[in-house]
């Protein structure tokens, strides 16, 4: 744990507050300001373009972003002349059939080898991605402030003005796991935002969260599905009611399933409007009224390649030229409703492969979201946690050798935080991490039985 994390830890609630409405105004300035404006309009002017307008914007930032990387990115520089390729074999979104498929392995593998020698680096996205495999990637402003643009955008066209008071449920250690007394949320007064907890939520504390909900009459409600099902479950399990109405429910980072949007939007009278986007910020893709899925075309070009069932995403980028990412295969699935052309897709029917398990702590609350566990060491090459009793989990984890000192240390802090003391835990080192039979990689895994005693679908 780090000495802000201390400080912040041993702090009074109502200086946390202040402390976590300081960082909510430095955040507001780095996200929403100088061309952000410029950008949101661009945006907002992409909606209504036709799929021949589309194509022509996409072809023209392609051109120009693979001459970018011919001319000042060392990886592509040697993919481009061992294939005799050049700028101007790219003139439309399907010439990127030309280039072979970029994996998360080559991008981990040789870091350097994709950075521009002419970008200019505005921030360092660290994410420990859906095989709790971490990595770092640089951003330039445009892009990063194109991100914060398409969520707002997304917000607002689903009935949320900027700067309505939302609630959000994520992965963020509002106060330590063991600590349970209210309040379970903080204030972040900047963007008028409420931060709760989603590793405190229980029988016993549910009370005060609907008090702090109601006191608070959010618009909105962002963040993890499976956290705000969560919450809909303990209205319907008491037979109360939120005191509030919000405009709508914005859910992100996890695959949002069927029983949980009618879960929540019949506790809460709302529409829930799910977006996916990726930590790489190379795709972003928004739930509109119809529930498909629609690509933003100014962030990147989004293909799908065809499976028997699912369809793996590679995703290109138009607008970073710091670390450019070409034809990158983001892990997930999706299944395709809208083609551009034979590859290239304008809109998904849903995007599959992100279904996190959660554990269940011996006192009935569920965790989620366990990758943050992760975060931040380099050298961790995979992980899984595996909770094979209420009370015991096991973490694998496949590291690279040597492994400094303290890498251990940090994993259990970090799990620590997040589900407290009354779990225990074995760390084991594996040469690898199996799969399941379709292939696919979960990062938590539950191998126990359990007496289920939630309002189930």
């Amino acid at each position: 744990m780090s000495v802000k994390e201390n400080l912040y830890n041993a702090s009074p609630v109502w200086l946390q507050n202040l402390l976590v409405s300081a960082y909510g105004r430095r955040l507001y300035r780095k996200r929403y300001s100088g061309i952000y404006s410029d950008i949101l309009q661009l945006v907002k002017a992409s909606r209504t373009w036709t799929p021949e307008q589309t194509m022509a914007h996409q072809a023209e930032r392609l051109h120009q972003m693979v001459k970018h990387c011919r001319e000042t990115v060392p990886y592509y520089q040697r993919l481009f002349a061992s294939h005799g390729l050049h700028e101007n074999d790219f003139t439309s979104v399907e010439d990127l059939t030309k280039l072979p498929i970029l994996t998360k392995a080559t991008l981990k593998a040789q870091p350097d080898n994709f950075r521009s020698s002419r970008g200019k680096r505005f921030m360092l996205q660290n994410t420990s991605g859906s095989t709790g495999s971490p990595l770092e990637l640089e951003v330039n402003e445009y892009t990063y402030k194109l991100a914060m643009a398409l969520v707002v955008d997304h917000e607002e066209v689903h009935g949320i003005p900027f700067g309505a008071p939302r609630a959000t449920f994520a992965g963020r250690m509002i106060q330590p796991s063991s600590q349970l007394r209210p309040p379970y949320s903080r204030i972040n007064r900047a963007e008028n935002q409420r931060l709760f907890s989603s590793y405190h939520l229980k029988s016993t504390t549910f009370p005060d969260y609907a008090r702090e909900l109601d006191r608070f009459s959010p618009a909105e409600l962002i963040g993890y599905p499976s956290a705000i099902a969560d919450l809909a479950n303990y209205y319907l399990m008491t037979n109360t009611r939120p005191g509030f109405t919000p405009a709508a429910i914005i859910t992100n980072s996890e695959t949002l399933l069927d029983w949980q949007r009618d879960k929540i939007e019949s506790v809460f009278g709302c529409p829930v409007f799910d977006y996916y986007g990726t930590a790489e910020y190379v795709l972003f893709a928004g739930q509109e009224a119809d529930k498909r899925y629609r690509l933003n075309p100014v962030i990147g070009i989004t293909e799908v390649l065809p499976e028997p069932t699912d369809h793996r995403l590679l995703a290109t980028t138009l607008t970073n030229d710091v670390m450019p990412l070409l034809r990158y295969e983001v892990g997930d699935t999706a299944e395709p409703l809208e083609y551009l052309t034979s590859t290239v897709v304008q809109s998904l029917a849903r995007v599959n492969g992100r279904v996190d398990d959660y554990i269940e702590l011996p006192d009935g609350r569920r965790v989620g979201r366990l990758d943050h566990v992760f975060k931040g060491i380099k050298e961790l090459v995979e992980a899984q946690i595996v909770q094979d009793a209420i009370d015991h989990c096991t973490i694998y984890i496949v590291v690279k050798s040597p492994v400094p000192e303290g890498t251990e240390r940090q994993i259990t802090e970090n799990f620590q935080q997040r589900v407290g003391q009354g779990l225990s835990f074995t760390i084991k080192r594996t040469p690898e991490i199996p799969r399941g039979k379709n292939g696919k990689f979960r990062n938590v895994i539950r191998t126990y039985e359990k007496k289920e005693t939630r309002v189930m679908p």
